[in-house]
């Protein structure tokens, strides 16, 4: 019959600076949320960084 493919999916999450508005995507941590400030800055401009997006993309096998 079928067989259903084995996915595996991977958080990220994307910081945003709130001056430049540079992003920065890197791998989801425990305690990560949206709208989050961050306690680094941003390695362009020195503003304050914030989560502005988390989500999963599918690794493939």
């Amino acid at each position: 019959m079928f067989s259903k493919k084995e996915e595996f999916r991977t958080a990220f999450t994307v910081e945003q600076c709130e001056s430049c508005n540079k992003e920065s995507k890197r791998k989801f941590k425990d305690g990560d949320y949206v709208f989050k400030e961050i306690s680094s800055q941003c390695d362009s401009c020195k503003g304050k960084l914030r989560i502005s997006k988390i989500f999963g993309e599918v690794i493939p096998k």
